[in-house]
């Protein structure tokens, strides 16, 4: 049996910084702590983790332990500033974060298409968005989109967590924003609070052990399908985070539409494109 070679190991503090930015990616509505991962030249590295845990774990400790605890760090703080920007302007928020979201939907569907685009590819797009839409839809038309922080909710956040780990381009970010628990989560990560934090890990790290093999088959058998109907659900989340469309859908949801407030949202949209424009032309093609 041929060995596979280790890779060199980095320097400590570099390995952390690229675990905080990783983080950043993860936590952002719209950007993918997995594109990151490849522009920093680790997602190779990071999938042998996912899919060999014991054995890449002993093999590569000293490359992982900083930056494990770079992702940490980075969840904490990018988590304390997410969660301030949408207490104190939610919409403008929104908007900075649906920018981000449509700015990286050209290297998304660039990514879908590496494989070729076949009927089946549309189908799959159209029956995922439907799906999402039929679901969410109801929700906040009856006004129950806004869920109630509790154990099972911060088990099921981990569990979406761990899609957006597994998943390339997925992004639960905009589910939590639609369910009206991004607010509360980030602020409990922010505040080390372990009643979220314990089951959120436990239940993300779950997840991730549990689907990496599977995302990996479907990626190696149905590529452009299963990317196809990642994008549906994506467009689908972020439709129902417009704030118009929010407001036409929700009673309770408001939002201020001054001249200077328009001004500030086109602003925010602006630059949270433009940043999502620039992470994709700096994004190495990943290996097959």
């Amino acid at each position: 049996m041929e060995k596979t070679q280790t890779p060199k190991d980095e320097n400590a503090i570099l390995g952390a910084v690229k675990g905080a930015i990783i983080a950043i990616g993860a936590v952002l509505p719209g950007i993918s702590g997995g594109a990151l991962c490849v522009i920093l030249g680790i997602y190779k590295r990071i999938m042998a983790l996912l899919v060999h845990p014991f054995v890449e774990i002993k093999k590569q400790w000293k490359f992982f332990v900083p930056v494990g605890i770079g992702f940490v760090v980075g969840t904490l703080l990018s988590s304390k500033v997410i969660g301030a920007l949408l207490e104190t302007a939610e919409t403008a928020a929104l908007f900075l974060f649906i920018g981000l979201i449509l700015g990286t939907l050209p290297s998304l569907l660039k990514e879908a298409r590496q494989e070729g685009v076949t009927t089946g590819s549309y189908i799959a797009m159209f029956v995922a968005m439907a799906a999402m839409l039929a679901w969410m839809i109801p929700m906040a038309s009856q006004g129950i989109a806004a869920i109630t922080p509790s154990f099972v909710w911060w088990c099921i956040c981990g569990v979406l967590w761990g899609l957006g780990i597994v998943v390339p381009g997925m992004s639960p970010s905009n589910i939590f924003l639609f369910l009206g628990l991004a607010t509360p989560m980030y602020a409990a990560i922010g505040n080390l609070d372990m009643s979220v934090i314990l089951p959120m890990g436990f239940c993300l790290l779950a997840t991730v052990l549990l689907l990496s093999r599977g995302v990996d088959y479907c990626l190696r058998k149905q590529y452009s399908i299963f990317m196809h109907a990642v994008i549906g659900i994506v467009l689908a989340s972020t439709i129902m985070i417009v704030p118009p469309i929010k407001q036409l859908i929700e009673p309770a949801y408001t939002f201020s539409t001054s001249f200077v407030d328009i001004l500030t949202y086109i602003g925010c949209f602006a630059v949270g494109a433009l940043c999502a424009w620039l992470l994709g032309k700096i994004q190495k093609p990943e290996e097959k």
